[in-house]
């Protein structure tokens, strides 16, 4: 019965660390170009997915402009994740994967600190320089149906509306999402297990409209400009963004992971040695 428990729930928190741990020292050895050239890769590849959803919000809105922005989302957050499993299936890379498996390698080496930082910084360059060479593209007039546009449009105004702390609470909790997918990629084995959570957190993060500065990024570097907003108020978005998805994918999710796997790991010690403590005879 145990052998089927174990099977069923998958590996100890501890475990999971470690394993992650393993994959976090590679990523941190890497150099800067390789860092740079993925991190390019997976925002060409996660714009991929916001054009996915686009035209679904964007035929949506065209068709019937009464059901609303978060309507559209709903049904948009269906194929959004294609974007997402590029990206992993593709051994690219996005910013926020980087809150947990190669933070997990840090502890107990102060010599990898500034490699983590220079992998956060390159790889957030890297995927803000694909979804721009991504949006120039697709802003070339007639290159895509005006429906798909205004998809882009109508989710670009009212992301930029957003008042700061509102947007960074909602930057938290898409940080907090990606690090939860991270971590149960590394859990589950099965290929299309792996698949499901890849599309199960694409899906929460999109339909709920969460502030995720990448993938909105993919979508608010095409539609600034026809949503009349300036590159100031993208700045400024990105900023607060870039921020809240730190705190939520590494404060919320990574450093709570790390103290639960430490406190199962001295549990189990302490259990170990009262298992060999000589029985008290009176």
């Amino acid at each position: 019965m145990k052998a089927k428990t174990d099977e069923l729930l998958g590996q100890e928190a501890e475990e999971i660390v470690d394993r992650a741990a393993d994959v976090g020292r590679e990523r941190l050895e890497r150099s800067p170009g390789d860092v740079a050239i993925t991190g390019f890769i997976g925002g060409i590849e996660v714009s991929l997915g916001a054009l996915a959803a686009m035209a679904v919000l964007g035929a949506i809105l065209t068709a019937a402009p009464r059901v609303g922005l978060y309507a559209g989302l709903v049904v948009a957050g269906l194929v959004f994740p294609v974007g997402f499993l590029f990206v992993v299936v593709g051994r690219s890379e996005l910013f926020t994967e980087n809150f947990l498996i190669p933070v997990v390698a840090v502890p107990g080496s102060s010599r990898r600190v500034w490699p983590l930082l220079r992998v956060w910084s390159l790889a957030w360059v890297g995927n803000l320089a694909g979804c721009a060479v991504m949006a120039v593209l697709i802003s070339i007039p007639h290159s895509f149906g005006h429906p798909i546009l205004v998809g882009y449009e109508h989710y670009t105004a009212y992301k930029l509306a957003v008042p700061a702390p509102s947007l960074f609470v909602s930057a938290i909790f898409a940080g907090l999402t990606m690090t939860v997918m991270t971590w149960l990629v590394v859990a589950v084995r099965n290929p299309v297990g792996k698949m499901m959570v890849i599309w199960a957190a694409g899906y929460v993060l999109f339909a709920t409209n969460m502030s995720h500065v990448i993938v909105s990024a993919a979508i608010i570097f095409v539609g600034f400009i026809a949503a009349h907003h300036s590159a100031l108020d993208v700045a400024r978005y990105i900023g607060i963004t870039t921020f809240g998805n730190l705190v939520g994918g590494v404060g919320l999710v990574t450093l709570l992971r790390l103290a639960q796997a430490r406190e199962k790991e001295r549990g189990r010690t302490d259990r170990q040695k009262r298992r060999g403590r000589p029985a008290n005879t009176g």
